[in-house]
């Protein structure tokens, strides 16, 4: 992990690869999740609400207590509002640095 909220995509890569108990959470639209997330992440099509500023578009999604999560939109800054919402929610939430472009940018690299 880099900074204290963040994780890099070579940290998580590594907890899924070693099977970790983590969440991935994909807050993009639905659309965008369809065409390619990261393996094993659940959507959440709140990447609207967290753009127009809404405090409280994390709320009530039911994710599971005592797992970190780990939020995540394209290059990062709605993944970062959505962690930020779910730790003042009580999760340990972190949020993925770069977003699904650091992750795709690992994949390549290694491919």
């Amino acid at each position: 992990m880099t900074q204290r909220n963040n994780i890099d995509a070579r940290t998580l890569k590594g907890m899924l690869e070693r099977g970790e108990r983590v969440t991935v959470v994909d807050v993009r639209r639905r659309e965008e999740h369809g065409e390619g997330s990261i393996p094993g992440s659940v959507n959440f099509d709140v990447y609207d609400a967290l753009k127009a500023g809404d405090e409280r578009a994390m709320e009530g999604l039911g994710l599971p207590e005592g797992t970190p999560l780990v939020t995540f939109c394209n290059r990062g800054h709605s993944g970062a509002a959505a962690a930020e919402q779910l730790r003042r929610e009580g999760y340990e939430a972190y949020c993925l640095e770069g977003g699904l472009e650091a992750w795709k940018d690992l994949r390549r690299t290694r491919a």
